[in-house]
């Protein structure tokens, strides 16, 4: 893969007091324009925590509209806090596939990657009729188990999640021309540490008006789908290493990474209304071999700007 040396400026920084640098060699993915990277002389206060919710769900699951019934609820007792990923994942169980005559499929290949990976181990066989569910942070529901938890368990982590403190701050912006998203998180560390995080950012969808399966056969031909998987401008399934190459990063790191990304015009069936669309970025541990996928800090914006 391509090295590229960051360029360090504190002259960028603007609202920053200044800064000091040893530049690092650090290895970009496949849409990554730029990484800058500095040390802030100021360490900023924590941000509140926000939780992210990756929630498996299916257009023929009849009781998936309660789990996102439950999943609004919550986000409106804690505004802006909760980011919701809705992930179809390609399985073609009849709890996965649309009903008939739906103008939409909102599978994606990009939802059957985190399905499938080491994330949620136990959540291949969910392909057969074992939604709604999903994980809260990616936490484990005991250590070294699957982050895996039915919908009914997800009130009380969340609730539990959102008193957390950080050791990281996230910020996330995104400009939108001509197909191509350029979106731009910048992360600080708010304490010295030697672990490993990586960045993962995905694209979501609201007000998709569809077919939906609800309980006692009936089909809701106007139900609105919401937070609906578009594809995750990352590598999948683990995201990108965040500053890999620095052994320790200081109290007061700073980073900012900026991605161009082609944005799909298309789900497997039915067309992406790019000005409904959402972009999502969190921070999270890799595994390290130890099966610990945690979620550091998540925040979202809209995909088009303010």
């Amino acid at each position: 893969m391509k090295k590229i040396l960051i360029t360090i400026s504190c002259g960028v920084a603007l609202f920053f007091q200044s800064c000091k640098e040893v530049p690092p060699v650090i290895n970009f993915g496949s849409q990554h324009v730029s990484d800058t990277t500095y040390v802030l002389s100021a360490i900023p206060a924590a941000q509140p925590h926000n939780v992210l919710i990756e929630e498996f769900t299916g257009e023929g699951c009849s009781n998936c509209p309660a789990a996102h019934t439950q999943l609004d609820q919550l986000g409106d007792a804690n505004p802006g806090r909760l980011n919701v990923i809705s992930i179809y994942d390609t399985s073609n169980s009849p709890i996965h596939l649309p009903p008939e005559g739906a103008a939409f499929d909102l599978r994606s290949a990009d939802a059957s990657a985190i399905t499938l990976s080491t994330i949620y181990t136990t959540n291949q066989t969910t392909s057969y009729g074992n939604l709604p569910g999903g994980g809260v942070d990616r936490v484990p529901v005991s250590p070294g188990t699957t982050t895996w938890l039915g919908a009914s368990a997800w009130s009380g982590l969340i609730s539990s999640r959102l008193t957390i403190a950080d050791s990281i701050n996230l910020d996330i912006s995104s400009t939108y021309a001509s197909g191509i998203a350029t979106i731009t998180a910048k992360v600080t560390y708010l304490y010295r540490t030697a672990s490993l995080q990586n960045l993962s950012v995905a694209i979501v969808e609201d007000s998709i008006i569809d077919y939906q399966e609800k309980p006692f056969g009936i089909v809701d031909t106007a139900y609105v789908f919401k937070d609906v998987l578009v594809s995750y401008v990352t590598p999948l399934p683990f995201g990108d290493p965040l500053l890999d190459t620095i052994a320790t990063k200081e109290a007061g790191r700073f980073v900012q990474r900026v991605y161009n990304y082609t944005v799909p015009t298309a789900h497997r069936k039915g067309s992406v209304n790019t000005s409904h669309c959402r972009v999502i970025a969190f921070v999270h541990r890799p595994s390290n071999g130890n099966a610990d996928f945690q979620v550091l800090q998540s925040q979202q914006t809209k995909l088009m700007g303010p």
